[in-house]
């Protein structure tokens, strides 16, 4: 619809929809509102008006309770043209590459999904799609959730790509820690402070062990300065030297010397420090001085 109020259609060519016959003759019925006009007030209405013949002797009297709304003035042709390329990118509605499947997935999922990835892989005849999820409060992703975004983006994906969706690769962590306590602290209240800071759990005031699941997501990678930073926070700590960094059964790979422990992209870190399931993550502490 052009500034003049000229409607124009476009047909098919054949290839890219269908091409109509020759000769065909078309009839549009449409309605269309009287823009900010027919915004009126409440008991604005005083009568109607009937098309056809209305039965002698009957009484009708109009009530409208409620002011109209949604009236909007025409929109001008130099308006559509500056914002439609933009529209599209508003809300996503088709996934083409791989970060459209991980935006999708958080967008629908958004209370159950605390972040997801997606790669595209080459398999010789097709493309497959990965998509990774990381679920809220838990490293395990129950099946249903994982069938329920297959089925959801089987409605959005490109014809001919396979999508396969996973839970994220954990990297089980070994970090052990040398802490000097002050002389007039109990070594037990500190060591017991430290194992709830450097805990996967919901401590008691509310705040979020430092390995809880919810602090940690793909690619990111575990920071010395920042363990050090967490126990100083602890009173009746003196000094924090990390002897361990790794990841669990890797062995030393100059993590301490870097600085920094990297994780993939696909990947998310897990320290548990459960000893019933010690192959989720370590966590050593070697305390000294004190009382």
């Amino acid at each position: 619809m052009d500034n003049d109020g000229q409607a124009h259609l476009r047909f098919g060519d054949g290839e890219l929809g269908i091409k109509p016959a020759a000769n065909t003759h078309f009839q549009a019925t449409y309605r269309v509102g009287n823009g900010l006009a027919g915004n009126i007030s409440a008991e604005a209405i005083s009568y109607i008006v009937f098309h056809d013949v209305f039965n002698s002797g009957s009484t009708l009297q109009p009530h409208q309770p409620f002011p109209a709304i949604g009236g909007t003035a025409p929109e001008p042709l130099s308006q559509v043209k500056l914002y439609a390329p933009h529209l599209s990118h508003e809300k996503l509605e088709r996934a083409i590459t791989a970060d459209d499947y991980a935006q999708l997935v958080m967008q629908h999922f958004p209370t159950k999904v605390q972040q997801a990835t997606a790669t595209l892989r080459w398999t010789g005849s097709r493309y497959e799609v990965w998509v990774t999820v990381d679920p809220f409060n838990k490293e395990t992703v129950d099946r249903k959730l994982l069938q329920n975004i297959t089925t959801d983006l089987e409605k959005y994906r490109r014809i001919g790509h396979d999508v396969i969706v996973q839970r994220a690769a954990y990297v089980c962590l070994d970090i052990a820690m040398r802490v000097d306590v002050k002389f007039d602290y109990l070594r037990g209240h500190v060591k017991a402070a430290l194992l709830d800071i450097f805990s996967n759990r919901i401590l008691p005031d509310g705040r979020r062990g430092f390995f809880h699941p919810d602090n940690l997501t793909f690619g990111q990678g575990i920071a010395l300065s920042q363990i050090v930073a967490q126990a100083s926070t602890v009173p009746g700590v003196e000094s924090v030297s990390i002897t361990k960094l790794e990841r669990l059964f890797a062995g030393d790979n100059q993590e301490i010397e870097a600085g920094f422990l990297p994780i993939a992209s696909s990947e998310i870190a897990r320290l548990d420090n459960n000893p019933n399931f010690p192959e989720n993550g370590k966590f050593t502490l070697d305390l000294r001085g004190g009382r």
